[in-house]
């Protein structure tokens, strides 16, 4: 049941449904696509359109773009499908802003907002791939090859498993077996504590701490989280597509194109080197029960 707020204007609505810290969680979304979707919202905010409809709506829209630009693979549809996408992703905003305003967050809203970058995400990737295998016939193949790959990597296959083993493990529903503080004991695993640097937790490093490393691999760590980011992604498409109109050679396009998808693809290999030489779940599972006990 929608429980909506009675706005007075614009401004009153925009401060209330787009706090601050959105520009630290999400800097580029939210500089390049809020000023817009904020007045999409305020609009929609006054209709009884409900936040998921307009998720659903951008799952189509995203969609249909890409099925536009792998079925007829010109400059002009290639155009008209990544303006289509960007539309969509103005909708990516919306929904939350609309479900802020009309008190409407659900646990139901936050899969659909996930499962419409699981699903859009991949089928992006093939589609821009599609498009540029039309210039390289006789690489179409090896260009194929690297998309599918990247599009699997797109799910975070890694950072996911890795979440799933530590959440059975701190419920105790699997992996029963295992005696986790036997483990921690061992030497291998003590030495590798000593030296090892948890680069998945952003918050890991104190701000007052000025090891030069450590700030480095800071700094680093937050421009992978937004280069690896699905708004960055069609951020990059743009540029190309912009090159591609000022008449910037195809191959340095999809030079740049295929080093785009192998960065994705080079993450996941990093974090199975994590996994497996620097012991990342049981890293992650120490830190997340350490949260829960002071927590509770």
């Amino acid at each position: 049941m929608s429980k909506r707020k009675n706005y007075k204007n614009f401004l009153e609505f925009s401060s209330d449904v787009f706090p601050e810290e959105k520009l630290l969680i999400d800097p580029f979304l939210s500089r390049y696509y809020r000023p817009f979707s904020l007045r999409l919202s305020w609009i929609l905010y006054k209709t009884n359109i409900t936040p998921n409809f307009v998720t659903v709506l951008q799952i189509i829209i995203g969609l249909s773009a890409c099925l536009l630009i792998s079925l007829f693979p010109t400059q002009n549809v290639f155009i008209t499908g990544v303006i289509i996408l960007h539309l969509a992703y103005l909708l990516d905003c919306c929904d939350g802003e609309i479900a802020r305003a009309k008190k409407m967050d659900s646990l139901q809203g936050v899969f659909l907002d996930k499962f419409a970058h699981a699903i859009t995400m991949p089928s992006i990737f093939m589609a821009v791939s599609l498009y540029y295998c039309k210039f390289f016939i006789d690489y179409q193949f090896f260009i194929l090859l690297i998309s599918f790959l990247s599009s699997l990597c797109t799910f975070n296959p890694v950072n996911r498993l890795v979440s799933t083993i530590v959440q059975q493990l701190i419920s105790k529903k699997q992996y029963s077996q295992y005696d986790l503080n036997k483990y921690m004991k061992n030497s291998e695993f003590k030495n590798e504590n000593d030296a090892f640097q948890f680069v998945e937790d952003e918050y890991f490093i104190k701000p007052a701490e000025k090891n030069f490393k450590k700030v480095l691999k800071k700094k680093m760590l937050k421009f992978g989280k937004q280069f690896f980011r699905h708004v960055s992604y069609l951020f990059f498409i743009t540029i190309l597509l912009i090159l591609e109109l000022l008449g910037l050679s195809k191959n340095i396009i999809l030079t740049l194109w295929l080093f785009i998808l192998l960065s994705v693809i080079a993450k996941e290999i990093y974090g199975l080197q994590l996994v497996i030489y620097k012991d990342l779940i049981l890293k992650r599972y120490t830190r997340l029960l350490s949260k829960l006990e002071i927590n509770f």
